[in-house]
């Protein structure tokens, strides 16, 4: 892929296509002033050019990558990711490196469609399961590529805002201890005679998470009692799994007919990867809140959101320094004709404009009559 730049392009096509002995520099200059502005001369269509350019980009960065890196590039994996909401024009085909966390992955898809971070806007990378109807927010220090490996065809990434992580800290902030106790609808998930036919209903149970395990017990006579922590240990729980194997979705698919609409669903993986599904029904939103909140608050060590509001960082791709950034100087004719050229380009401001100096797109009458009138002129000079 050719790297070099607006003013090295200009040198080694204004002589060629001008048929001229390169003493001088008005070829060069008005390569320059076609290739700045041919967007505007040629009619080009700008959804094109956009796709191009970010396809361009995404190159550049991938070869950047691979040259900086001192490990052979083997684990990266190229996904689709989403913005907002699953659709075509909504993807973005990203590298995910192994180290790559899910704030950089949000940053990432955020940078390439120019989206600046607000102060209180809480960007996450969401693994979101259509089959389940389910979603999860991942951690801003989870790691992307061991989460792709494990989801099925039914779920994908995507990148969006968390509504309700503001409310989410607010309450976390407020508490006096990291664990939570209440009535919830449960329903587990069972086969019926190993046909993979769900059955059950939701019943009302009563939950105790703590720092350590999440608790269910069936018996909700003496419920002042469980909440003392001293007796909790003379009332053996019904059900118990270890809080920090757990991962817990928000929602429930319908086909399960839940009595409320405010669910979570609990994934248990066991030693031999078998995985099962435990269904959460709160009475209303805030209820579902504070026991996602109280989960995640739990499993990161208090550690929910980073301190700071992440900033968004503009990531620019610097010029391959191999190739784009040495400004070339056409050295013909005499040794004194060299070193006159040497001197002219070294006073002249047009020598070091890179290709990535904004330039305006949009292009008046003057200047175009100024670009055809120098053409023109070049073009007399060559037939004489």
């Amino acid at each position: 892929m050719n790297q070099m730049n607006l003013h090295n392009l200009a040198i080694v096509f204004g002589p060629t296509l001008f048929q001229t002995d390169g003493k001088d520099y008005n070829a060069g200059r008005v390569i320059e002033e076609l290739i700045g502005h041919y967007v505007a001369i040629f009619n080009v269509n700008e959804q094109q050019l956009k796709k191009q350019l970010d396809e361009i980009t995404a190159i550049i960065k991938l070869r950047e990558i691979n040259s900086s890196s001192k490990v052979p590039p083997a684990g990266d994996f190229i996904c689709t990711v989403y913005l907002e909401e699953k659709k075509e024009t909504a993807e973005q085909h990203v590298k995910i490196p192994a180290t790559m966390t899910a704030a950089e992955l949000a940053l990432e898809i955020l940078d390439r469609r120019k989206i600046s971070v607000r102060e209180k806007d809480y960007w996450c990378c969401f693994e979101v399961n259509e089959k389940e109807e389910t979603e999860r927010p991942l951690h801003y220090q989870e790691k992307v590529l061991p989460i792709l490996h494990s989801m099925g065809t039914e779920s994908c990434l995507v990148v969006k805002k968390h509504y309700s992580m503001e409310a989410m800290l607010i309450y976390l902030a407020s508490k006096v201890d990291d664990s939570k106790h209440g009535m919830m609808k449960f329903r587990e998930e069972r086969n019926l005679l190993g046909l993979g036919l769900n059955t059950g209903s939701f019943h009302d149970r009563y939950f105790i998470l703590t720092s350590t395990s999440l608790r269910l017990y069936k018996e909700v006579r003496s419920l002042q009692k469980l909440q003392i922590p001293e007796l909790q240990c003379s009332h053996r729980p019904e059900k118990e799994w270890p809080v920090r194997s757990l991962k817990v979705y928000q929602g429930i698919k319908k086909k399960l007919r839940p009595p409320t609409c405010w669910g979570l669903t609990v994934v248990y993986a066991n030693e031999k990867h078998e995985k099962q599904h435990w269904y959460l029904c709160c009475d209303t939103q805030t209820e579902m809140r504070e026991w996602f909140a109280t989960f995640l608050s739990i499993q990161n060590d208090g550690n929910v959101w980073p301190s700071e509001t992440i900033k968004m960082r503009a990531s620019r791709v610097p010029l391959d320094t191999r190739l784009g950034n040495i400004s070339l100087i056409p050295l013909r004719g005499s040794e004194n004709e060299m070193r006159n050229s040497v001197a002219a380009f070294a006073a002249d401001p047009l020598a070091v404009s890179p290709i990535n100096q904004s330039i305006n797109q949009s292009i008046g009458l003057s200047f175009a009559h100024t670009l055809w009138h120098t053409v023109g002129q070049l073009t007399v000079q060559l037939r004489k």
